[in-house]
Formats: C-alpha cells, sequence, structure tokens
C-alpha cells in the first residue's frame, strides 16, 4: 500500500493506493476506472485501486461530449484507447494530468533550458571559461542565488545530454567531427616521426575525442575505416617509442678502486 499525499483545491489530502490484492483482501469494492463515479474505488490499468475523485463532461467545439476523470492516483479523458498507470504517474509525480511528463521533459522543452544550454556551449568553446552567474541568470533570474541554481541544474542527466547534442552540432558546423579528430591524429603521428613532440597536437585531440565520446572507454567503435586508422596510429606510436628507445643514452658511474678490490 502506498500512501499518496496530495493538495485537492487547496486542502491537502491524504490518500491509500491499493494494489488490487491488497484490495481484494480487505474487501475494498472497486470497478474500473473509465466506468467510476465520484466516491467510487477505482483501478487503473497497471493494477492500483485508489478513490475517484471526480468526474466532469467537456464538450468540444465539434459537439462532441468527452468526459475527464480524475483519480486520486492518475487522471485521462475517457477515451477508448486511453490509459491510467499508477505507476507511471508516480514516476512523475503527477497524478491530475492525462499522458503526464516528468519534469526532466518538460524542463527540456522550456525556452530558458534550451537558452541554458546555447549560453554553457558558447561558454565551453570560449578561451574566458565558465560564467556561472551569467548562467544562472539566463535560466532562473528569480532565484537568490543563481550560480547555485545552475550548479544544481548542470547536474541532471537530461541536461548533460542536451549539452553533448548541442556540442556536437557546433562542432559538425565547424568540422570537427569523428573523421577529422582522426586525421589530426594521423597527422600528430606524422609530426612525432619528425619533431619527436606531439604534446600539444594530442591534448588538443584528446579534447576534441572527449567531446566526441571517441575513448575506447567510453564507446567502442565499430567503423571499419575508423578501425584500420586506428591500427595504423597505434603501430606509428609504437615504431615511434622504439625508435626512442633505442636513442635514449644512459649515464653510468664508473666503479672506484675501492669498488674493484
Amino acid at each position: 500500500m502506498d500512501i499518496l499525499r496530495r493538495k485537492i483545491k487547496g486542502i491537502k489530502k491524504v490518500f491509500k493506493i491499493y494494489s488490487q490484492e491488497e484490495a481484494e483482501k480487505l474487501g475494498i469494492a472497486y470497478i474500473h476506472w473509465k466506468k467510476a463515479k465520484e466516491g467510487d474505488y477505482a483501478v487503473t490499468d497497471d493494477g492500483f485501486v485508489g478513490l475517484c475523485i471526480g468526474k466532469k463532461d467537456y464538450t468540444d467545439k465539434n459537439g462532441r461530449v468527452k468526459t475527464f476523470i480524475r483519480l486520486c492516483h492518475g487522471a485521462n479523458w475517457n477515451g477508448n484507447t486511453n490509459k491510467i498507470e499508477y505507476l507511471v504517474n508516480k514516476a512523475c509525480k503527477v497524478y491530475s494530468q492525462a499522458n503526464p511528463k516528468s519534469w526532466q521533459e518538460r524542463e527540456a522543452k522550456r525556452t530558458r533550458t534550451k537558452n541554458l544550454v546555447n549560453a554553457y556551449v558558447g561558454q565551453a568553446l570560449s578561451s574566458s571559461g565558465f560564467d556561472y552567474n551569467k548562467l544562472g541568470r539566463i535560466y532562473r533570474p528569480d532565484q537568490s542565488s543563481p550560480s547555485a541554481t545552475i550548479k544544481r541544474i548542470l547536474k541532471q542527466e537530461f541536461i548533460k545530454d542536451m549539452i553533448e547534442k548541442k556540442l556536437k552540432e557546433v562542432m559538425e558546423d565547424k568540422g570537427i567531427n569523428k573523421s577529422s579528430v582522426v586525421d589530426t591524429m594521423l597527422e600528430a603521428v606524422e609530426i612525432a616521426r619528425q619533431k619527436q613532440d606531439v604534446t600539444n597536437m594530442l591534448k588538443a585531440c584528446d579534447y576534441f575525442m572527449e567531446l566526441l565520446e571517441m575513448k575506447p572507454t567510453k564507446k567502442i567503435v565499430t567503423d571499419t575505416l575508423q578501425l584500420d586508422m586506428s591500427s595504423s596510429i597505434v603501430e606509428a606510436i609504437e615504431s615511434e617509442e622504439k625508435s626512442l628507445l633505442m636513442q635514449r643514452k644512459e649515464e653510468v658511474n664508473e666503479p672506484r678502486d675501492s669498488d674493484q678490490s
């Protein structure tokens, strides 16, 4: 049994939600939610029983009458294919809407969230670094501490996904993609052969690879062309390491006369 606390018309109320098995053991008579009236116990399509708290008919612009049924643990229009699923509503923490969306899904569609993602990506690709106060004012200027608010929202997985997608779009527009990164890595290997100094270029490659999720620990590359290129890179690096190893000199102290005695 679940305990559900909701505010109905400004009044806080407590409801008990039972599984069908629990309701039957307690002798609670229930009917399917589409047949329920206010005050009835009704069962959702995924098998949870709770009170029906409202039922009202509405007429659309074409003169068709539709009925909206509200349970304490869900709501929907009384259509043939419509469903009420308590577990979906519970996950979204929304019980008064038909086919509710989670807070994350709703927030992702807001203009303020899209503006935040665009600003964050712009700062990520700039040399000035991140200004969390500025980002906070873009996202929630009404908050007493915009920077603290922005740091919390940036930890959300859906925001991370949105930022990643936007970064890829911007980088694609600038001609930075998987193919160009591989080309840069091959160029870095060639420079390694000539100057034996590829630190800065490999750092740049590492940065782009991180943004594009090309590192082996994050993603397995299955494209044949990319695998062939990767093999060439590994072989070239191994060859260069062997060459450097052969050229390395080691200083050894001459043995003293006392050591020989």
